[in-house]
């Protein structure tokens, strides 16, 4: 009987025993499997640092200023677009982005640099900047590092501004007085000279221009007359100026022209002229064939070295103040192209 309760009794033990261990499984078990959906798909932080090429810059100088992030996942990062300013220094400009790249462990990089630049003298602090990342299931941001920049003038520091030379004085060169009065006479002979050109080209731009209103203030066929009696008591052909009495009969008559009837003939070679002439219905065609006679003829002399005849020379003359009598009587008249 003894025996039996014995029995009994380790069997009882040995199933407590087991209901214990098997109550004390179910909890880790438990833990187990209710985690594992919990990581599955997170993303783990991205890691960002910063760092610059140089601590201590002189003012104005450029630092460069490197941002790289770490991350394990596959995520998207998003570089900041700084304004102008980042904290006390001035952005210079950006790069572009390089990577992502794998690193020994696995993980992935990608780095962006900017160039930083300050005014102000003394330490300057380059502040975190915030990197934006976005995953499948995720999206946050994480921070730089603060990095500190010592900024130097130009003075040293045991120097001070007193210290800044004044201006030299300029040198004092010996005066020479013979060379000094060389040039002045040369000066004022100089100005005596200009201004006896001045007065006489003066004079005569004004007495031209005196002329010039003359002849204006009449009509065209009383100056065309006038200039043709003057011509005509030179006699250029009596004293072998052939060519010079040509180029001033031509010159009157296409002065009279233009003043006449509006044709730019003075300016114009006499082909120009004789183009423009045939459309033209400012002239009869009698004129036109008489002027088109005349210029030839003068061009002959002028420039292919033909000798003319007196009665050739008279000719010219004739149709000259031919022209001008048959076409004065229509100046007071409407004149319609």
């Amino acid at each position: 009987m003894v025996i039996v309760i014995n029995r009994q009794h380790a069997l009882s033990s040995t199933l407590l025993i087991f209901i214990v261990f098997v109550y004390t499984l179910i909890p880790l078990k438990n833990t187990a499997f209710t985690r594992e959906p919990d990581n599955i798909g997170k993303l783990a932080l991205p890691e960002a640092t910063a760092s610059v090429d140089k601590s201590e810059v002189m003012i104005g100088d450029k630092i460069t200023l490197k941002v790289h992030v770490k991350y394990k996942d596959a995520i998207t990062i998003q570089f900041p677009e700084p304004d102008q300013q980042i904290g006390a220094f001035t952005v210079k400009g950006s790069g572009v982005v390089e990577g992502p790249r794998k690193d020994r462990d696995g993980y992935s990089l990608v780095e962006r640099s900017y160039i930083l630049s300050s005014y102000e003298i003394g330490h300057a602090t380059i502040p975190p900047l915030k990197i934006n990342y976005k995953g499948a299931q995720d999206e946050g941001e994480v921070t730089t590092n603060e990095i500190t920049i010592e900024i130097k003038g130009v003075i040293k520091e045991e120097e001070s501004v007193t210290d800044i030379k004044d201006i030299i004085p300029p040198i004092e060169i010996p005066a020479n007085y013979k060379r000094f009065m060389y040039w002045v006479f040369v000066g004022l002979g100089g100005l005596f000279i200009a201004g006896i050109l001045y007065g006489f080209f003066h004079k005569m731009k004004k007495r031209q221009t005196t002329q010039e209103q003359k002849y204006r203030k009449r009509t065209p066929h009383e100056v065309a007359y006038e200039l043709l009696e003057q011509l005509l008591k030179e006699d250029l052909v009596g004293k072998g100026l052939t060519k010079e009495y040509y180029y001033r009969i031509t010159d009157i008559l296409r002065h009279y022209i233009e003043d006449r009837f509006g044709l730019l003939a003075p300016e114009r070679t006499t082909e120009e002229f004789l183009a423009e002439m045939a459309h033209t219905n400012r002239l009869e065609d009698s004129h036109k064939r008489l002027i088109r006679e005349f210029l030839e003829h003068a061009d002959m002399v002028k420039y292919a070295k033909y000798g003319p005849s007196n009665i050739e020379v008279k000719e010219a003359y004739d149709r000259a103040k031919r022209l001008v009598d048959e076409t004065k009587e229509r100046l007071e008249e409407e004149v319609v192209v």
